[in-house]
């Protein structure tokens, strides 16, 4: 039975370098459809803060899936 090396300091850094990419891409797109759909819509703070809200929503979900495919890794 043969163990997997442990990872090397690039394997570890990469995910949570990218988790910032995770996080924030979808946050301001977010916020910028939301700021669009305001200013067709007129309806001043609702599309941004729907827009901010799912975003943050799929930020989340997005790192739950990098760090769920990150450890199953290391195993």
């Amino acid at each position: 039975m043969s163990k997997k090396p442990p990872p090397t300091l690039w394997e570890i850094v990469g995910p949570v370098g990218g988790l910032g990419f995770t996080i924030a891409v979808p946050i301001a797109a977010g916020a910028i459809l939301g700021h669009y759909l305001d200013g067709v819509l007129r309806t001043a703070p609702l599309c941004i803060l729907l827009g901010l809200l799912l975003g943050l929503i799929t930020g989340i979900y997005g790192a739950y899936r990098l760090f769920k495919i990150f450890f199953s890794s290391i195993r």
